[in-house]
């Protein structure tokens, strides 16, 4: 059986906070607070107890793609410098990076516009008709040699940031702020300066990894939480990354320093792995699913606790129930007073699922109008509340114990072991 305390929990909050400080700088793959991060995970996971896992001690390296701004980002429309991430952002994964400076031309469903009355300029969709087709009109744009593309991407409080990045992007794509795009669409000619000084390129990184035997061998359990996030912006601008994922990999290595102390071994061995690469594309899961270090029985992958006061819902990573591990998890989740959802997608559980291995992808669902959103400044420690993480450990902790007496990790041949 494993035990947990509110001590426990106080230990996983210093762990978050010291995974969204500043001197990670927002934890993006490929750079030192990465680095920093997983050598701080590497480190108590041996202090835990736990042995290396790794190709390299507790590392295994995994190279990941992402888009990375190396210096701010600027934008001028005539007389007006736009705030990045208030007015304007960039479109990943079609924008490329890039300087551009040209005039505005404003382009508007039905409008039939000559090459040469594109080619080299700035274009600027103050509207988006409904059967707008994202993919297409880049291409279209970047055929046509347009310089840069400006489209009106809503009035949010803070534009989400994202690092996918594709090689084939070609120009410049920007959300622009609806008000804004509005506003300067009525005046074609303006003259328009963007700096853009993304690079998408592949960086070295690492999966973190730590063991704990079983009895029986052939049997092993996967407990996992992606350690990267987006990265500060160049310009001083904070994405800390508190819930996503510092939320989960702190619960995780937490769950993994009570089954080290345990007086007697688990009837299964358990792999720990802190992964890299998930906010670009799951890189460091696919590597792992493709090539994991022994056979997985199951997986239990958790990203993102503390969206809201208490742990309303949680999903589950699978659109229905299927086998025996959703419905383990399903019956813990109901028995914790949670809603489980039925959604799939996005998440690392999805690498595993599709190698064919029982997972489930575990997190929490934001229900109320005022959750704190993910991949903003406003992921922080300030806006984290610790009532989810609490319960979520326990759910992790309660379906580590029930696993323990499934009959899915037993062979045949050792069943009364």
């Amino acid at each position: 059986m494993v035990q947990f305390a509110k001590r426990n929990v106080a230990r996983i909050y210093q762990d978050i906070l010291y995974l969204s400080s500043p001197d990670l700088s927002g934890r993006l793959s490929g750079t030192v607070g990465a680095r920093k991060a997983a050598a701080f995970l590497s480190e108590s996971l041996l202090q835990a107890g736990l042995s290396p896992a790794g190709e390299r001690e507790y590392f295994s390296s995994v190279n990941v793609p992402a888009a990375r701004l190396v210096g701010p980002a600027h934008l001028k429309i005539g007389d007006h410098v736009l705030q990045h991430r208030i007015d304007f952002s960039e479109m990943s994964p079609f924008s490329s990076g890039g300087i551009c400076k040209g005039p505005l031309v404003t382009v508007r469903d039905g409008d039939d516009l000559s090459p040469d009355q594109l080619a080299g300029k700035i274009v600027v969709i103050p509207e988006l008709p409904p059967d707008f087709d994202l993919g297409s009109t880049i291409q279209s744009a970047a055929d046509l040699g347009v310089a840069a593309l400006l489209i009106e991407s809503g009035e949010p409080n803070w534009f989400h940031k994202t690092v996918f990045g594709s090689t084939q992007s070609r120009i410049p794509v920007i959300r622009l702020r609806r008000s804004i795009a509005k506003a300067v669409a009525d005046h074609p000619g303006l003259k328009v300066h963007l700096e853009l000084p993304l690079e998408i390129n592949v960086l070295a990184c690492q999966n973190v990894m730590g063991f704990l035997p079983g009895i029986n061998q052939n049997r092993t359990l996967l407990l996992c939480a992606h350690y990267d996030h987006l990265g500060d912006d160049p310009d001083g601008l904070r994405f800390p990354g508190t819930i996503d994922n510092a939320s989960g990999v702190a619960v995780i290595l937490e769950v993994a320093r009570l089954l080290a102390k345990r007086e007697y071994a688990l009837p299964f061995n358990v792999l720990v792995a802190f992964l890299t690469g998930e906010e670009s594309g799951l890189w460091g899961s696919k590597q792992f699913a493709s090539n994991p270090p022994m056979p997985l029985t199951a997986v239990v992958n958790l990203d993102c606790l503390g969206f809201e006061t208490e742990l309303h819902a949680l999903r589950i990573g699978h659109q229905a129930s299927g086998d025996w591990l959703t419905e383990l998890a399903s019956s813990v989740i109901k028995n914790h007073g949670v809603d489980v959802r039925w959604l799939a997608g996005g998440d690392d559980s999805v690498a595993f699922i599709q190698k064919g291995i029982p997972t489930i992808g575990l997190g929490q669902k934001p229900t109320l109008p005022e959750s704190t959103s993910i991949h903003t400044v406003n992921d922080s420690p300030d806006n984290l509340h610790l009532k989810p993480i609490e319960k979520g450990y326990a759910i992790v902790c309660e379906l580590v114990n029930k696993l323990v007496d499934s009959p899915h990790f037993w062979d045949q041949e050792n069943k009364n072991i």
